[in-house]
């Protein structure tokens, strides 16, 4: 199992001892296209950010994840084409966290408390790893990092609005 997995496993674990999740990684395919979109725009960022303020950088990811996922419940087809810079507040990366919570989702203190967990939980993660900063590995798993807090910020905002994981037999379908 690589290190993104374990890492996404370890978050779902956590998070479902927390309640934010239910024991599973709730995903869609048009969440993980966004993520491909907006990850360059995010790693400019975050990069600039990561050594000064880690568990900050990673939040923005799952804030991000949580306004797609969000966006993709209300209307997808006519939110799939918003540009990076419209999850960005006045002052862009510094508080991109209060204009998601704030403006889009309208829930602070739940998104707040959320992504508090998943970003203090995937950076202790992250450093338990032990790399070199600076080096081709540590910036690897920053981006594996960011992209699984991506993910189980998609999936806590998903279960939040009552989504649920259901079993179904393929063969049912055939």
């Amino acid at each position: 199992m690589d290190y993104q997995d374990r890492l996404i496993e370890h978050l779902v674990r956590v998070c479902t001892s927390e309640g934010l999740l239910k024991g599973t990684l709730l995903d869609t395919p048009d969440i993980d296209d966004a993520w491909m979109r907006y990850a360059p725009s995010y790693y400019a960022d975050a990069v600039r950010n990561f050594n000064s303020y880690p568990e900050y950088t990673l939040a923005c990811a799952g804030f991000l994840g949580m306004a797609i996922a969000f966006l993709w419940d209300k209307d997808w087809e006519k939110y799939c084409s918003e540009p990076y810079s419209s999850f960005l507040g006045t002052r862009g990366f510094d508080d991109m966290d209060e204009y998601i919570s704030g403006k889009i989702l309208k829930e602070n203190r739940f998104s707040n408390s959320a992504m508090h967990t998943v970003s203090e939980t995937a950076y202790s993660f992250l450093m338990n790893e032990r790399l070199e900063s600076g080096t081709a590995a540590a910036y690897k798993a920053f981006l594996a990092t960011a992209h699984a807090v991506f993910k189980v910020g998609a999936a806590i905002q998903l279960c939040h609005m009552g989504y649920d994981f259901q079993a179904i037999n393929p063969q049912t379908y055939s």
